[in-house]
C-alpha cells in the first residue's frame, strides 16, 4: 500500500473542480483543504474529499478520520483506489491535527483495518470522532484512553500549544504527521505510553462583563486537556486564541458545546468577521467552519485585534438575541 502525503499550510482549493484539475488521479483531500466543499466521491479518477467543516451540522456529521475509517471498512474505497491489486493514494491536507493524523494512519493501514482490526483501533477512532465533532466537549473524563491519546498526539500538541505551528512548512508538518503515525502504530500493537492530563486556560477577554452577559468567554488554552477543564467549569461557548504569528496576525478558534445556543450563531459571526478583515479575505482564505466551531483564515491568520474580534462577537450575539426575543413576542 502506498500513501503519499501532500501537506502544505499554504495550499488550498476553491472547490471540487479546482481540486480535480490540479491533482493526479487517486487523490484524496481531508479535513478542509477544499474550501466550501463537503464530502464527495468522484469514481472517474478516482478522487474524494472527506470533510466535516463547511456547511455541516457537527453532531450529524462524522469526523474526517471516522469517514475514512468507515470507507475502508466498507472496502469500496480500497477497491476504487487500487490498480492490479495495489492500493495507492495521494492524501492532501493543509494542517496536521488529530483528524488529519488519523486519516493518514487509516489510509496507510487499510489492510489492518479490514483484516486484523482490534479493540484499540475501534476505541481510538470512536473517541477521536466524538471529541472532534463536539469541539472537544464530549465528556470522556480522565481515562486511560484519553491519556494514551495525549501521548499519541503529543507531537501535534507540542507544535500547537508551544506556538510553533505558524512557522512550520510542508516538511515540518509531514514529519509531525509521520511521528504521530508511528505512535498510533505502537498503540495499536499494544504498546505506547500515557501523558497525564493537565489542563489550564486563561480568560483573556477585554470586556469580560459583556462577554459573560452574552454567554461566552475569550480564552487562551495551554494543553489538550484545557477544553475538558473549561467544560467542567461550566464554559459552554468560547473563542480561543490559538497563537500569534511572526507578522502580528493571530489564529483564533470559535466553538460551542451545543447547537441549541442559537444566539451565538457561528456562521453569522464568521460573516461579520470576514467583512471586518477586508481585502485579506479570498476564496481560500477566510473565517469559516461548521455550525459549532471554526476559525480564522488559515493562510494569513486574522489581522483583527483581540478587542476587535471580541466586539464583533458581542454585537452579533446581541443582534441575534434581540431578533429571537422579538420573534418570541410576536408569537
Amino acid at each position: 500500500m502506498t500513501v503519499i502525503l501532500k501537506v502544505n499550510p499554504k495550499l488550498a482549493f476553491t472547490g471540487r473542480e479546482d481540486f480535480i484539475s490540479k491533482v493526479r488521479p487517486n487523490s484524496i483531500a481531508v479535513d478542509g483543504i477544499i474550501k466550501n466543499e463537503q464530502t464527495f466521491r468522484v469514481p472517474e479518477g478516482p478522487y474524494a474529499n472527506f470533510d466535516h467543516h463547511y456547511g455541516s451540522d457537527d453532531i450529524a456529521t462524522r469526523s474526517s478520520f471516522m469517514q475514512v475509517y468507515l470507507e475502508i471498512k466498507q472496502r469500496d474505497l480500497v477497491d476504487r483506489f487500487s490498480k492490479d491489486g495495489e492500493f495507492s493514494v495521494y492524501m492532501y491536507a493543509d494542517h496536521g491535527d488529530e483528524d488529519v493524523c488519523g486519516c493518514y494512519w487509516a489510509l496507510r493501514n487499510a489492510k489492518k483495518i479490514i483484516e486484523n482490526e482490534n479493540d484499540r483501533i475501534r476505541q481510538l477512532v470512536d473517541l477521536c470522532d466524538k471529541l472532534d465533532t463536539t469541539a472537544g466537549s464530549f465528556e470522556a473524563g480522565d481515562t486511560v484512553l484519553r491519556r494514551r491519546m495525549a501521548w499519541i498526539f503529543k507531537p501535534y500538541h507540542n507544535a500547537r500549544y508551544k506556538g510553533r505551528s505558524d512557522s512550520m512548512g510542508p516538511r515540518e508538518y509531514g514529519n509531525m504527521i509521520r511521528a504521530v503515525n508511528g505512535r498510533i502504530c505502537d498503540y495499536v500493537s499494544g504498546g505506547g505510553g500515557e501523558v497525564k492530563l493537565e489542563g489550564g486556560y486563561e480568560d483573556i477577554g477585554i470586556d469580560r462583563k459583556r462577554n459573560e452577559e452574552n454567554g461566552w468567554i475569550f480564552t487562551k488554552e495551554f494543553s489538550p486537556a484545557s477544553r475538558m477543564v473549561m467544560y467542567l467549569e461550566g464554559v459552554r461557548t468560547f473563542a480561543s486564541l490559538v497563537g500569534k504569528r511572526k507578522d502580528g496576525n493571530i489564529d483564533v478558534m470559535l466553538g460551542k458545546k451545543t447547537g441549541w445556543n442559537i444566539d451565538y450563531c457561528i456562521p453569522k459571526i464568521f460573516d461579520r468577521l470576514n467583512k471586518e478583515e477586508g481585502d485579506i479575505v479570498s476564496e481560500t482564505n477566510f473565517w469559516g467552519g461548521s455550525d459549532m466551531r471554526g476559525g480564522s483564515p488559515k493562510e494569513s491568520g486574522s489581522r483583527l485585534s483581540l478587542g476587535g474580534i471580541e466586539r464583533c462577537i458581542n454585537e452579533e450575539v446581541e443582534i441575534a438575541r434581540e431578533e429571537r426575543i422579538s420573534k418570541e413576542k410576536e408569537k
